[in-house]
């Protein structure tokens, strides 16, 4: 009696270990691809398959099976329970990480072309600086060749004024030279005349002195 107690309780042990073996959990993952069947059963033909994150139009729902449309065509029945109006949580996040990755080349796309409009802003200002200088260089030039040109009016305006003086003593010295011509003229008829005039004193002179003579001998 014994002994069938103890046998008892040894496989008593036994099932029950095998049992709590076998109740671990089990998760069905959401990367699958179901059967789309010409019928609302398993004993119905398969006529194509159905992955996770695939679209299909709901065209019939039942609780167990539902008449879908698939997006390239087929028409047939799928179990409903692996339909949902979510997006799979792997297909989404497969989504994220796609866009995580897009943002984060954006981003370095970002960085890159700020480091380059960094390096391009200290071209610009290097080159600003060298402008900067050279303008510097120019307003120098300019203020030397402004007063120069100012030192240049102001001799032009002292040669004008002696241009002047000097039109004006040429037109002097002109008029004088007229003047000078017209007294020399004058004194040669004076003298010219006045030496007429000796030679004809002379002429009477001698005449009358002829006269005389003349009567002395009668």
């Amino acid at each position: 009696m014994k002994m069938k107690i103890s046998v008892y309780f040894v496989l008593t042990c036994c099932l029950f270990i095998t049992t709590m073996a076998y109740s671990e959990n089990r998760y069905v993952t959401e990367r699958m691809r179901i059967t789309l069947r010409t019928g609302p059963d398993v004993s119905y033909k398969v006529i194509g398959l159905v992955g996770s994150g695939e679209s299909v139009e709901l065209l019939e729902g039942r609780e167990q099976w539902s008449r879908v449309e698939t997006e390239d065509g087929k028409v047939g029945w799928v179990m409903t329970r692996f339909l949902s109006t979510d997006t799979p949580k792997s297909d989404l996040l497969e989504t994220l990480q796609k866009e995580h990755e897009r943002l984060k080349n954006k981003a370095k796309s970002y960085a890159d072309e700020n480091s380059k409009l960094k390096t391009e802003n200290l071209d610009i200002k290097k080159e600003l600086s060298k402008k900067v200088i050279e303008f510097n260089q120019l307003n120098q030039r300019y203020e030397a060749l402004n007063k120069g040109c100012q030192k240049y009016k102001e001799l032009k305006i002292e040669h004008d004024k002696v241009a002047g003086e000097m039109k004006k003593r040429q037109a002097e010295l002109v008029q004088l030279k007229e003047e000078k011509a017209v007294l020399e003229s004058n004194q040669l008829f004076w003298g010219f005349g006045l030496a007429l005039g000796v030679l004809a004193a002379g002429f009477m002179i001698g005449k009358t002195s002829q006269k005389k003579r003349s009567g002395r001998l009668f």
